[in-house]
């Protein structure tokens, strides 16, 4: 079981919660690669996925789709590497 915070909310208040993809843990990738003294620092690979959850209230929701009908065909284009649950 996770001790994750956000999952923990999302098991919780599953009528707040919404569980919208996962990027698999071999799609994850680093922003930069470290380096001290022109020495490359080799970076374990990640051993985790990371889960895409959106947590609102109720007025939140409906404002949002009411702005954007779209916005999570939109998100999802943006996170190509994410497995979507659309």
């Amino acid at each position: 079981m996770t001790t994750n915070p956000y999952a923990s909310l999302f098991r919780k208040y599953p009528h707040m919660c919404k569980f919208l993809g996962t990027i698999p843990s071999d799609e994850l990738q680093y922003a930069k690669v470290p380096f001290w003294k022109n020495i490359q620092i080799p970076l374990s690979k990640h051993s985790w996925e990371l889960k895409i959850i959106a947590i609102w209230n109720t007025k939140g929701r409906v404002c949002f789709n009411a702005h954007n009908k779209d916005w999570l065909k939109e998100l999802a284009k943006e996170i190509p590497e994410a497995k979507w649950e659309i």
